[in-house]
């Protein structure tokens, strides 16, 4: 993840800004604020762009341990990310 400036993301990785995007750090919270959430370091954790909208975007968002649960296993079975950013990623795994 980055925040801030995301040229340097952008530049180790070789990906456009619309990609580095779904990368950038944001505040989740655990509890969302419509269900009573609170905005404090105990209720707010950081996620990724991608991560925080496509959990609230569901009917009935899952739990936040549901949703950790629910990326771990779709990373195991590599199919989290697009292919070519997947490829992008496994390089500097590998270096």
């Amino acid at each position: 993840m980055w925040e801030g400036d995301p040229k340097p993301f952008i530049a180790r990785y070789g990906i456009s800004k619309r990609e580095a995007r779904r990368f950038q750090c944001t505040a989740e919270h655990v509890r969302a604020r419509c269900d009573g959430g609170e905005d404090s370091a105990a209720n707010i954790v950081a996620a990724c762009r991608a991560c925080n909208g496509l959990r609230h975007r569901r009917k009935k968002p899952p739990s936040a341990d549901d949703h950790s649960v629910h990326v771990q296993k779709r990373l195991a079975e590599g199919r989290w990310l697009p292919a070519h950013l997947r490829a992008v990623f496994a390089k500097e795994r590998r270096c």
